[in-house]
């Protein structure tokens, strides 16, 4: 069922791991997940400075919405 939304137009460019983390959500959705479960949490190198996190998120969070648009 997942597989039959529309995917963003430039989902091919995207980084493959950013490409899983979106149609993770999306399907997490799909399944009556809140968007609370996101798996991925904000996290800091040792020095205080931002890593990648933060973008997996709001790919999950992305898929999440785009989901929730069509159902």
């Amino acid at each position: 069922m997942a597989d039959a939304l529309e995917l963003p137009r430039n989902i091919e460019s995207w980084n493959p791991a950013m490409r899983g983390a979106y149609k993770k959500g999306r399907n997490a959705r799909l399944a009556g997940e809140p968007i609370e479960a996101c798996p991925y949490k904000d996290k800091r190198k040792g020095d205080g400075r931002l890593s990648w996190s933060r973008a997996f998120i709001s790919a999950w969070r992305d898929g999440w919405q785009d989901a929730a648009k069509t159902v």
